[in-house]
């Protein structure tokens, strides 16, 4: 058998084998570093936890971020945000476990549910099957599956939605635009 279960035996030049070989690498590596949120949570986390940025001149830690990571800045964001919130109850090493959509279902439960041993072996699965496993072991918790549309609105029917929103969110400051759509659905039953 040749390479990836071909039947003919294919010859490559040492230059393609190298060339092949650091790209491969390359791309492991690139995976490796987002297979692993935990690790650039941690980093970016004490770093501004100590004011590292400060020492190299920046002002604060957004402005070290937007110029020394300007294309993971909402990557580093949000797995700082999941650390800082998970990380008092669950140990570095279980979190480096848990895929970073799972982290995402834990923040949702209460400390004493996610310090269960039960849930923190179930979090290292996928997150649908997490909140599959979460529906039937606390219910109590009202963890619910996400379903996600892409609605695609014309600039006028955007701009109806959008004043009616921001109305809302007069009243209701931290409201997200899916609690707005749910409340203007259920108010026209």
């Amino acid at each position: 058998m040749g390479v990836l279960g071909m039947s003919t035996l294919t010859v490559f030049s040492h230059h393609d084998i190298e060339r092949a070989t650091r790209r491969i690498e390359s791309a492991r590596e690139f995976e490796k570093q987002f297979g692993n949120w935990v690790d650039i949570a941690k980093l970016c986390y004490e770093i501004e936890r100590d004011r590292d940025f400060a020492v190299l001149g920046y002002a604060t830690w957004n402005q070290w971020l937007a110029q020394e990571m300007p294309h993971s800045r909402s990557y580093v964001y949000l797995v700082v945000r999941r650390y800082k919130e998970l990380s008092v109850d669950i140990s570095e090493e279980e979190l480096a476990q848990i895929p970073l959509g799972s982290a995402g279902v834990l923040k949702q439960l209460s400390s004493a549910q996610r310090r269960e041993s039960k849930i923190r072996q179930s979090a290292r699965q996928r997150p649908e099957k997490f909140v599959a496993d979460l529906q039937a072991m606390a219910p109590n918790q009202h963890i619910e599956a996400r379903v996600e549309k892409t609605l695609k609105f014309t600039a006028s029917q955007w701009g109806v939605v959008s004043a009616a929103y921001e109305a809302y969110c007069l009243v209701d400051e931290t409201a997200s635009l899916e609690t707005f759509i749910e409340w203007m659905v259920t108010e026209t039953q």
